[in-house]
Formats: structure tokens, sequence, C-alpha cells
């Protein structure tokens, strides 16, 4: 009997540990992105841009106009699909992401 009620305890805790991750997912700003030869790709804080994105000429030069932070060195906004993304441009990486 004892062992039981230790099983179903660990079930709960890990149904409930699963939906509270989720939880958290849906909350995390994300961005998603139709990629030929990929599909739908889901973008978010820490994942990677496409290439074309860490160009100079799509970065957002009147961030201030737009009250977003200033950029760092080596860093810059732009806008994908209706949010402005600080991306660190030598390695795509999104470090910050802000609806427009």
């Amino acid at each position: 009997m004892m062992t039981y009620k230790k099983q179903l305890a660990a079930l709960s805790m890990g149904l409930f540990c699963s939906v509270c991750s989720l939880a958290y997912a849906a909350d995390e700003p994300s961005v998603t992105m139709d990629r030929p030869g990929a599909g739908a790709v889901e973008m978010k804080v820490g994942d990677i841009v496409p290439a074309e994105y860490q160009r100079e000429s799509l970065e957002i030069k009147d961030w201030k106009n737009r009250k977003l932070q200033a950029p760092g060195e080596h860093e810059q906004w732009v806008e994908i699909k209706g949010k402005y993304m600080l991306i660190s441009v030598p390695t795509g990486t999104i470090k910050e992401m802000v609806t427009k």
C-alpha cells in the first residue's frame, strides 16, 4: 500500500511539473517564421536568427524613438514579424524580444 502512495505522489508531481513548464513556455515571447526547406520555426530569446537579419542594412537606427534600450557593442535591433529583437551581430543570438 505504501508503494502505491509513493508512485501516485511521484506521478502527481511529474504531471504538475510538466503543466507548469507548458504554462511558462506559453508566456515566453516568440515569433514563428516560415523558413524555406525548414517549415515553420518558432524563435525566442536565446535562439539564433537567420543570417539575413545580422546585416547592418536591417539595423534599426532610431531605437530611441521606438523606446528601445541602447544596443551594446556588437548588438543591433532588428524587426522580425512585428517584434523588435536585440541580436548579437557576430553570433545572431536573440538577446531580447519586445512587442512592437
